[in-house]
């Protein structure tokens, strides 16, 4: 299945709204907490695109000391999942179940086909950004937008939606 990682960047961007009009509410708490775990989510993303690219990464944990400024992690986000939509996109079915074996930061061996990785990194964001939403919803902000389904039909009617009500 194709198209996995267009849907992720759209739920990312979704909440990167979220993050933008809660810094232009100085609602520093909802900023944190989305930073908090936007941040997980792209250290996760660019520890699977370092395990697909076959090369080192430099992280020990999946969780971040301090956190970065919005603007850091936005453009770390978008590049990352530019990345991961051009080598979807590239990707050939035969490709598609290249067997990847890696450490996970826990020392743990792991072993993932290419399709296996790009899976998880959906679903493993899907879940997160879920969660945000159910805790940032209490404060009057919603993703708005991380249903597949919502995907199709913006994309198919109105090509690509971001928003965030508040």
């Amino acid at each position: 299945m194709s198209g996995l990682m267009e849907y992720k960047k759209w739920m990312d961007e979704n909440l990167i709204t979220c993050l933008m009009n809660a810094e232009k509410s100085g609602d520093q708490e909802i900023v944190e907490t989305i930073l908090f775990w936007l941040a997980h989510i792209n250290i996760v993303d660019e520890i699977f695109r370092a395990h697909l690219t076959k090369t080192k990464h430099v992280y020990s944990k999946t969780v971040v000391d301090k956190l970065p400024s919005a603007t850091e992690l936005i453009t770390s986000v978008r590049n990352t999942d530019n990345w991961l939509i051009n080598y979807e996109t590239n990707l050939s079915e035969h490709d598609r179940q290249a067997v990847f074996d890696f450490t996970y930061t826990d020392g743990e061996p792991g072993q993932l086909t290419a399709q296996g990785i790009l899976t998880h990194l959906l679903t493993h964001g899907l879940y997160h950004i879920s969660v945000v939403d159910d805790r940032i919803s209490k404060r009057g902000y919603d993703v708005n937008g991380i249903l597949f389904t919502t995907h199709m039909k913006h994309r198919k009617q109105l090509g690509p939606v971001t928003a965030c009500r508040q």
